[in-house]
């Protein structure tokens, strides 16, 4: 058995071995000749038509190359056309860089990309240019010339573009333009610069080289700038600007119309459009609107802090160093600046600022109306209250050193209110022992008190407690016309009137001092309960036991002499420059060179152009004490030319030194004269000595 089946398989082999040789020796078939290779470029010494490179870190694809051609040289140089690189987990992120054609650094370590170029990263930023180029020891994709990009709702163009893959970061470097699409609530915001750059990761973007920004009408200019954006979303929540500072106009700034300063920080609230905080350094100014959409209050200063209700109206502002603050002219108020070293103002949401304090150096400026000239004022300190919603200014408080300018009129004090509405104007009482007691003065007067209110136009004044007034001599000329002095009263020699008040008009030119009232010039004395001085008719009176010395010219005495002074007591005096008398009523008594005379009352005539007594009057109960004769009646005229006294009553009577009386219906007797007249009969008395003893003179 095995015999046979051993046969069988040497049959098989031979068989086998046969057609082998056969197939071996066969004729050979003539095979077509493949076609010649393309080449892409005759100096190249690799050429590859697609490809793939990948390079690895450890384990994980780092970088992956993809190509349509690949041409490599002698030198070692190699071209990728129709290029896309995949550069992975860059942070997280991975990008694309496409083109038409790449150059190949040495190891792969760099690339150089040109034609349609388009960067593409994962996060959803895609750029495009002409050339780019990729350094992967640097991790940084540039582009040296004219690029676009669009990132979520952000879009830009410029000049020159790097990206950095490690931080996450693009810059345009020149010509910048930067657009923000409007999304749902976000408005859109558009922003050009010499330079920008946006930190993806970090959530912030830099311009540089003359920025400005627009969005939502609001206008933001500086040399530099830096935008904080919120983490979730492209919506500024912080803004820093650098250099020229200015913002001007825009939603969410309340009354705020500009702002400019050499450094300028803006802090938004959660919805990134409403202003919070500002903060300006250098050269600061900040200008608001009024209620009807003018121009408002403006603030400079060198700082300046301010924080915004959410309305957008001022809470709280703070400035120092060179503060300037401009209040505009309205209907009924003119145009005022105050300056000071500092200021702190407050505010309320819907009412804007609604007080203000300065600090250090204040001073008060207020513009000239068709009413009055500038006015302004100096003080250590001013607390300012403003109207809400207007700012207009409504009160300022002034204290330490304080002294106000009105034209001629200067008022000093150590603490006033001054009320602007008012046009009204309160020196404060000042603590015992302190100095700048209130004062006001002009060409004309200065007047001293514990307390002093003036309105200013049309001038009234009311000044309490130990009040002080000073007239000046009066002045020739123009000047003199602006107060008419009491002829009573000398040109050449300043007035003093102390009392307890005062009170003066200005359109009635009259002065009334009450409470103890004196007046004093030379040898003139004035006193009583009050003392009413008539600036417009040079008019005087006195009320309330009244005590006057005057200077009387005596025209009959010898060229030279003194004049004498004529002292009147009484219960009233008036006295009228128009008319040139001077009367005295209840209980007057008079003693002068006229003699000692009672009376009801008494006027005296004055000469037009000198205190020289012309004539007497005299009513009511007449006593006259002449040279030691005493005279009673109803009335008593006197002619000081030649010196004839006239008594008229009925009776008429006369006691003489040696005490014989004389009666009638008329009496008309002579100074140092023994000529006496009765009912026209006209008697010669000579005095003798001795005699009997005389009644006493009646008591006042």
């Amino acid at each position: 058995m095995w015999r046979k089946r051993l046969r069988f398989a040497l049959a098989v082999f031979g068989l086998a071995l046969i057609g082998v040789v056969a197939y071996t020796v066969r004729p050979r078939e003539e095979r077509a000749a493949a076609p010649p290779l393309q080449r892409l470029d005759p100096k190249a010494t690799v050429e590859t038509h697609g490809g793939t490179a990948i390079q690895l870190k450890g384990t994980q694809q780092d970088l992956l190359v993809e190509f349509e051609k690949q041409v490599t040289y002698e030198d070692g140089q190699t071209w990728l056309t129709g290029v896309k690189i995949n550069v992975d987990n860059r942070g997280g992120r991975n990008f694309v860089v496409t083109g038409d054609k790449a150059q190949i650094g040495k190891n792969r370590s760099s690339f150089d990309v040109a034609g349609h170029v388009k960067l593409q990263a994962s996060d959803g930023l895609v750029a495009h240019s002409d050339k780019a180029s990729y350094t992967e020891t640097e991790k940084l994709v540039r582009a040296p010339g004219p690029v676009t990009f669009s990132s979520g709702r952000m879009s830009g163009t410029g000049v020159g573009f790097t990206f950095d893959e490690q931080r996450n970061t693009l810059w345009l470097l020149d010509q910048a333009k930067v657009d923000f699409a409007a999304d749902g609530e976000a408005q859109p915001m558009n922003v050009t610069a010499g330079a920008a750059g946006f930190a993806r990761t970090d959530r912030y973007m830099r311009f540089e080289r003359g920025v400005h920004l627009v969005r939502e009408g609001q206008v933001i200019d500086a040399t530099e700038a830096m935008v904080y954006l919120f983490p979730d979303r492209d919506e500024p929540d912080r803004i820093e600007l650098r250099g020229n500072a200015k913002v001007t106009g825009g939603a969410g700034m309340g009354s705020l119309r500009s702002m400019v300063a050499h450094d300028l920080n803006l802090d938004y609230r959660e919805d990134g459009r409403t202003l919070q905080q500002a903060t300006l350094a250098g050269q600061a100014a900040i200008q608001l609107a009024a209620e009807d959409g003018s121009a408002g209050q403006r603030v400079a200063g060198e700082f300046m802090d301010m924080l915004l209700a959410p309305d957008g109206s001022l809470s709280s502002l703070t400035s120092r160093d060179a503060v300037v603050v401009t209040l505009p002219a309205t209907r009924d108020t003119p145009a005022r600046t105050i300056r000071s070293t500092a200021l702190s103002a407050k505010g309320a949401e819907g009412q804007g600022l609604t007080a203000m304090s300065f600090d250090e150096g204040v001073e008060y400026r207020e513009a000239a109306t068709k009413k009055h000239g500038t006015r302004s004022a100096r003080a250590r300190t001013l607390e300012a209250k403003l109207a809400p919603g207007s700012g207009a200014l409504q009160e300022a408080t002034f204290n330490g050193g304080f002294r106000f300018d009105d034209g001629p009129m200067h008022a000093t004090s150590d603490k006033a209110v001054y009320q602007i509405a008012e046009g009204r104007l309160k020196l404060q009482p000042v603590p015992q022992g302190k100095p700048a007691a209130p004062q006001i003065a002009d060409d004309t007067v200065t007047i001293d008190a514990e307390s002093i209110d003036v309105t200013l136009s049309p001038r009234k004044m009311v000044a309490s407690g130990n009040v002080k007034s000073l007239l000046q001599p009066t002045k020739k000329g123009a000047a003199a016309s602006t107060a008419n002095r009491p002829g009573l009263l000398g040109d050449s020699d300043p007035v003093n009137v102390l009392a307890d008040a005062l009170t003066y008009e200005e359109e009635s030119r009259k002065g009334v001092y009450t409470g103890k009232a004196q007046l004093f010039q030379g040898d003139t004395t004035i006193r009583g309960a009050a003392i009413t001085l008539d600036e417009s008719k040079g008019d005087l009176s006195a009320t309330g036991a009244v005590f006057t010395s005057l200077v009387i010219v005596d025209a009959t005495a010898p060229a030279g002499s003194k004049p004498t002074s004529t002292i009147v007591q009484a219960g009233s005096f008036v006295y009228s420059d128009q008319t040139r008398q001077a009367v005295y009523e209840t209980q007057v008594h008079m003693n002068g060179a006229q003699g000692d005379l009672r009376a009801g009352k008494i006027a005296l005539f004055l000469d037009k152009e000198q205190n020289s007594l012309q004539r007497l009057e005299a009513n009511g109960l007449v006593s006259a004490t002449v040279d030691k004769r005493l005279t009673t009646g109803a009335s008593l005229n006197y002619v000081a030319a030649d010196e004839k006294y006239i008594m008229q009553g009925a009776p008429v009577k006369m006691i003489d030194a040696d005490c014989q009386e004389t009666t009638g219906k008329t009496l008309t007797f002579f100074k140092s004269s023994a000529r006496v007249i009765v009912d026209g009969n006209e008697e010669v008395r000579t005095q003798t000595k001795g005699g009997g003893k005389c009644p006493q003179t009646p008591p006042d």
